[in-house]
């Protein structure tokens, strides 16, 4: 595939566990895990690099251009203006008219040569916002990522449960998407929100696994594409505006004599003139230009809010048109396999019925005719033209027929837009990782686990990371993770979160091998009571508990997906007994919902339950504590998950670490 380029071209939270533990681990096996390798990102590390330090020699070359420039146009002025003043004013200076004129002609060149250079410099700095957010998402940098987070809204009527989201860290600072966005206009962010957040649907996150990896070999043609986008992001509002009035009523359905008039008035005009002079009447005269120039001011009054709304609309506030043209044209070169990737070709650019780009195109036309009131040179004839023969009421005849003849289309070129600038985003990660897997899907009815091997956390970087099998399922079992305070049980589960997202959505995930069944996510991690709601932490427990039970029931009943629960120390707001039996009654209701999922726990005697026993599969992390040359306790964690319940806890001895140990 090959876009085009239209960037300067270069010279060819982490997620914080409830458990405060700062690195991941997610395993069944016992067996030691060691740090995950680098992956390739190292790779893409330097090539960002070597493309900003490429940019800024580029940078630094224009500037000195830029100044010369500015010199020049300076000089050009003050000599013009000289020039011309003396010329005149003074008898005998008379030849330094002429070269005021040259200078002011130079003056004027030097303007239009100037702010192509601004124009140059002003493309590299967006290119190297391009390149510092590829950098600072694989450093995981996250202050230097832009922040973008959903409406919960939006998330309700988008299947996103915004629970989960808050669980797994999906948006806001140190987040998944930040991670895993490259995104910059509105469809783009929201497809990728969708996906991500959305149900892990075997058929279609293989397709769009397809679509990702076809798209991840092509680095200057994706880079080009963020440039392209981020040039429309910055220059435009939301189209979502734009959409909604493409399928909207037009302004002059029910006005057809406005549009008349607008066709008349210049005619009537002329003939009024033409009458004057062939009778050499004044009156007559005046009458017709008066007549007709007054009427059409006060029909500018009275319309020229509505219409210019309109115009912002469809004209500006929905965007730079050329913009979007550009934007749209690079699907041109998308390479027609897989499916996904010649669905978006077709509605954008192969579409005989009227592709995006032949649209936009047209819509040129009109954003043309309504520029010259913005024109500083030409605001004095599209005044004339105006009083004359209501230019506005062309302009939106123009832009009527566009919107009559496309704006069905419309919705469907911007949903194709979104799709492809959430492929892009995910083809980056699938690119800079070549050893995360690509997952792959079995069907519930077959084998409802899900197993991974070296699976980690995706949102800590690489020398952080550690990586660990994990099993969860079949129906009828849960795993059982134990451990001391800060150990690693809540990142794990957050893990297992995460990469089930990124399957959702056709991502690389972050692990030697994935396999998992069409599923959906369902947690309880970080519950917060309200007290301005009068819900204390205990009875928020239970009601988010209620809607994971609730949801396995409703996935039970359509048998093409499950439910993948997440549970990190539930109910730890009542006494011990009371707890391990209202535990094993939540985890018996998922249970015979045929969910999967995991609980963690450092609660020893929950482990000690029947029930669970019963149905559990244990695993643990620990801690290894050591004294140092002076004799203080120092505590380490390998986040490596062994099997049984944990033999050790912690709670005393981190008590005495801080010094509130027993005197």
């Amino acid at each position: 595939m090959r876009l085009p380029e239209n960037a300067p071209s270069p010279a060819q939270p982490d997620s914080t566990a409830t458990d405060g533990d700062p690195t991941t681990s997610a395993g069944a096996d016992a067996g030691p895990a060691v740090p995950a390798a680098a992956d390739g990102c190292q790779t893409a590390l330097h090539r960002y690099r070597r493309n900003l330090t490429a940019l800024a020699e580029q940078r630094e070359q224009l500037k000195q251009v830029d100044r010369r420039w500015h010199v020049l146009r300076m000089t050009a002025f003050l000599v013009g203006g000289a020039s011309l003043l003396f010329g005149y004013l003074s008898p005998g200076l008379g030849g330094l008219v002429y070269l005021g004129w040259i200078a002011a002609v130079a003056f004027l060149v030097a303007i239009t040569l100037h702010q192509r250079v601004r124009d140059q410099l002003e493309e590299i700095r967006r290119a190297r916002a391009v390149q510092r957010r590829l950098v600072a998402r694989l450093e995981r940098r996250w202050d230097r990522l832009p922040l973008w987070h959903p409406t919960e809204a939006w998330m309700d009527e988008n299947e996103v449960s915004a629970d989960v989201a808050d669980d797994l860290d999906l948006f806001g600072r140190g987040s998944l998407f930040q991670l895993a966005s490259m995104a910059s206009t509105g469809p783009g962010l929201r497809t990728l929100a969708r996906w991500l957040g959305g149900p892990a649907l075997a058929e279609p996150a293989a397709a769009r696994a397809a679509a990702v990896a076809a798209l991840a070999p092509h680095r200057d043609s994706r880079e080009a594409f963020y440039l392209l986008a981020k040039r429309v992001a910055d220059g435009t509002a939301e189209p979502d505006r734009f959409v909604e009035w493409a399928g909207s009523k037009t302004y002059l359905d029910g006005r057809d004599w406005l549009r008349i008039w607008a066709r008349l008035s210049p005619i009537v005009l002329v003939l009024g003139v033409i009458l004057g002079i062939v009778m050499t009447s004044v009156p007559i005269l005046l009458a017709a230009v008066g007549g007709v120039v007054t009427f059409n001011v006060l029909l500018t009054v009275l319309h020229l809010g509505p219409i210019h709304d309109i115009f912002s609309v469809a004209l500006s506030g929905r965007g730079d048109v050329d913009g979007y043209t550009r934007l749209f044209a690079t699907a041109e070169h998308l390479p027609d396999q897989p499916d996904t990737l010649a669905d978006i070709k077709r509605r954008l650019v192969d579409d005989p019925d009227g592709s995006a780009v032949a649209a936009l195109s047209q819509l040129q036309t009109a954003a043309a005719m309504a520029s010259l009131r913005h024109s500083g040179l030409l605001f004095l004839v599209y005044v004339v033209l105006q009083a004359v023969a209501l230019w506005d009421v062309h302009v939106l005849v123009a832009l009527e027929k566009w919107q009559r003849k496309h704006g069905g289309n419309v919705a469907d070129w911007f949903d194709a837009l979104g799709s492809l600038e959430a492929f892009m985003s995910l083809a980056a990660l699938r690119d800079e990782y070549p050893a995360w897997a690509e997952a792959t899907w079995t069907t519930p009815a077959d084998d409802c686990t899900l197993a991974a091997k070296q699976l980690g956390h995706p949102l800590l970087a690489d020398s952080e990371r550690v990586s660990n099998d994990v099993v969860i399922g079949p129906p009828g079992s849960v795993l059982l993770v134990t451990g001391s305070n800060m150990s690693g049980k809540s990142t794990m589960l957050r893990s297992v979160g995460l990469n089930a997202m990124l399957a959702a959505a056709g991502g690389p995930v972050c692990a030697a091998e994935l396999a998992l069944p069409s599923l959906e996510l369902s947690t309880s991690i970080r519950v917060r009571d309200s007290v301005r709601e009068g819900v204390s932490f205990y009875m928020a427990e239970l009601k988010r508990l209620r809607a994971v039970v609730q949801h396995a029931r409703q996935r039970r009943a359509s048998q093409d997906r499950r439910v993948l629960y997440l549970l990190d120390e539930i109910l730890q707001g009542t006494n011990n007994r009371e707890r391990q039996i209202a535990v094993a009654r939540v985890l018996g209701h998922l249970i015979d919902s045929g969910a999967i999922g995991a609980i963690s726990t450092h609660d020893l005697d929950l482990a000690d339950d029947p029930l669970l026993k019963s149905v559990a599969h244990p695993v643990h992390f620990r801690e290894t504590i050591e004294q140092d040359a002076e004799g203080r306790d120092t505590m380490t964690f390998d986040y490596v998950m062994r099997q049984g319940v944990t033999p050790t806890t912690n709670a005393l001895r981190l008590l005495e670490m801080v010094g509130l140990g027993d005197q």
